[in-house]
């Protein structure tokens, strides 16, 4: 009887134990109910804000990366390809100006320019005329090609823009205003020949000098 009633107690025991281990894993599975329920309920919350602060933070980022791309070439000396079109330009437009003020010369220099303005049956004075109208059209073209070149350059061209016109004026006295454009053209080329050089001549040596010191 007393070890019967011993086993009672033993299994009495064990129910109790049994139950209040299921009572204490079901009390553990609510709460852990509870907290999965309380996270996921934060979540809900803080997931798409989160998602929306990451999706803000790498727009901004973008936007002042693409900010600083623009303001570094302000901000960093020019490179030298850059620097050099410039110099490079302005070496071009002096370089034209010389080319275009030599033409000049050469288009006025007295064995270039009355072939070309000579015609048949003309009169001395109409000729010389033209002579005079021709240097200064020549002129008025090319008068802004000197700020590109030096002062002295310019005044060369000044000198023999000149000395052309004084040596038309001095055969037209010459030879007098009823002579024929052939009367004048010979006493022009006779005085040109008696000076032994062209008026142009020392214009144009300067203008090639200065043009080579570009190169």
């Amino acid at each position: 009887m007393h070890f019967v009633a011993e086993s009672r107690l033993h299994s009495n025991i064990k129910s109790l134990f049994t139950v209040y281990v299921e009572k204490v894993f079901l009390s553990q599975t609510h709460v852990m109910n509870e907290i999965t329920a309380a996270i996921l309920e934060i979540l809900k919350y803080t997931v798409p804000s989160g998602i929306v602060f990451a999706t803000a933070y790498l727009m901004l980022r973008e936007f002042f990366k693409v900010q600083n791309r623009r303001e570094v070439p302000h901000a960093q000396p020019a490179p030298a390809a850059a620097v050099a079109a410039p110099k490079a330009n302005t070496i071009a437009t002096r370089l034209q100006a010389y080319e275009r003020l030599i033409l000049l010369l050469e288009r006025i220099e007295p064995n270039q320019m009355v072939p070309r303005i000579h015609k048949p049956g003309i009169s001395a004075a109409i000729f010389a005329r033209e002579l005079h109208t021709t240097i200064r059209t020549e002129y008025e073209h090319n008068l802004t090609q000197q700020i590109y070149v030096s002062e002295m350059a310019w005044n060369k061209v000044l000198e023999s823009k000149s000395a052309v016109n004084q040596l038309i004026d001095l055969a037209t006295r010459k030879v007098g205003d009823n002579a024929t454009g052939v009367q004048f053209s010979n006493a022009l080329f006779g005085i040109l020949g008696e000076a032994g050089v062209s008026p142009t001549l020392e214009g144009i040596k300067i203008l090639r000098a200065e043009a080579r010191q570009l190169l």
